[in-house]
């Protein structure tokens, strides 16, 4: 496929975070008739994002694994751990730093797809059939247009975090979690109060290093201060003080994830040709805020699509069972903000492994769906049949600039140097 000489490109690529540099990468490499070109308004990447997910590595994705592990753990505040494993599954963690040279190489070795940084992306319009992006360096044509940029969104809940990479010099107290050798904290420390819930997830990384985070869920986003300051009182309760001597810190991150996206109350015009990915596209499992491997199995197929010469696609719509399963769970979090590490330490006590991880990866059958539904109080999640999540979504309001971000993310590099400045936080995925 060859562009006329009405087009710049095939298709425009509006973002190049996780999802867009996906679809770069795929096109670079396996789409050599479709002619690409990626906009981001960053002028360079910086190692601020951590991705993790079960399985194998994605097709293309080989040998970016920086670490695995074979046991997660669950646990609640003063009880017992809950560890979890499934023979032959990893929890796999891939450093921002490695993705985006892995994808940057690929589109740089590629003479038909083009990465342009520096380049804010304005509006789309239709111009005849061609579809038209204003952007900072000028217009650019295109057969189609995808567009992975985040935007701000109403939901039922933010999963609001913060954390560092730190040289703890053997100081983290990582048997305080319940957390061995070969085993991640998904959720530990988990803790509820009437504002929501709270815990620490940890990613051994060495035995003098870790990856520290401190998440909290609020109805609403939270001030960046307050997140800072809930990781520092967690990492000290670990025996870990930052800025005390032989505590380094090797990077920052930190952001917002939407939980329960409620669709606009009036819907944005459709452009015939424009599609919507990444983040604000659906890329993320509501329930959980995890979406890279669903990007990547995303990017493939819009990549095999646009190589035969159709449109490209967004992301699939998720499955009736599991959109209304996951917005009943977070509605129950919102009406019982104070139970919910109880309704997390039941699922994790309660649902076997094979179970919960099938759910936690979109493959859950009747019987694991029938399973966690089991383990959970009848009464206060029956009282959620009824859909709330339109009314319970409070307006977004304007940012201020103290909130942990909901606007574009990643234009600015995670530093060590920022912690307890009153910076915004970016989001996480796009």
């Amino acid at each position: 496929m060859q562009p006329s000489p009405a087009y710049d490109a095939d298709v425009v690529i509006l973002g190049a975070g996780c999802a867009g540099l996906a679809l770069a990468a795929r096109l670079a490499t396996t789409a050599p008739s479709v002619r690409a070109i990626a906009v981001d308004v960053r002028t360079r990447y910086d190692d601020d994002r951590s991705w993790c997910f079960w399985g194998d590595e994605p097709a293309g994705l080989e040998g970016l694994t920086a670490r695995a592990w074979n046991d997660w753990v669950y646990q609640a505040e003063a009880g017992a751990a809950h560890p979890h494993r499934v023979d032959g599954v990893a929890y796999r963690y891939v450093r921002a730093a490695d993705y985006y040279a892995h994808c940057r190489a690929r589109i740089a070795a590629s003479e038909h797809v083009e990465l342009r940084l520096g380049v804010a992306a304005g509006a789309v319009r239709r111009d005849g059939e061609a579809l038209v992006v204003s952007t900072s360096a000028g217009e650019l044509r295109a057969r189609w247009v995808v567009d992975t940029r985040p935007r701000r969104q109403r939901a039922l809940l933010f999963q609001c975090f913060t954390g560092v990479e730190v040289d703890h010099g053997g100081r983290l107290d990582l048997a305080a979690l319940g957390i061995g050798a070969d085993a991640v904290g998904l959720m530990t420390g988990m803790r509820a109060d009437a504002s929501g819930l709270g815990f620490v997830y940890v990613l051994p990384l060495s035995h003098s290093t870790a990856l520290v985070e401190w998440t909290r869920f609020a109805p609403h986003p939270l001030r960046a201060a307050e997140v800072r300051a809930g990781r520092d009182a967690a990492l000290a309760d670990l025996g870990v003080r930052l800025g005390e001597p032989g505590v380094r810190v090797l990077r920052e991150e930190g952001g917002v994830l939407p939980m329960g996206r409620v669709a606009d109350d009036v819907p944005a015009p459709r452009i015939p040709g424009l599609v919507v990915a990444g983040a604000a596209g659906g890329a993320l499992r509501d329930a959980t805020g995890y979406g890279f491997a669903r990007m990547q199995q995303w990017a493939d197929d819009c990549a095999a699509r646009l190589a035969r010469g159709e449109a490209p696609v967004g992301h699939p719509p998720e499955p009736f069972v599991r959109r209304h399963m996951d917005r009943i769970f977070l509605q129950a979090l919102r009406a019982h903000p104070e139970r919910s590490a109880e309704y997390f330490a039941r699922m994790a006590r309660g649902v076997a492994p094979e179970r919960l991880l099938r759910f936690l990866t979109d493959r859950a059958r009747l019987s694991d769906l029938l399973a966690i539904i089991a383990s959970l109080p009848l009464l206060p999640f029956l009282a959620q049949l009824p859909d709330r999540s339109r009314r319970l979504a409070e307006p977004l309001g304007r940012r201020r600039g103290d909130l942990v971000g909901l606007g574009a993310r990643r234009p600015r590099p995670a530093r060590a140097a920022a912690i307890g400045k009153p910076e915004p936080l970016e989001q996480v995925a796009s």
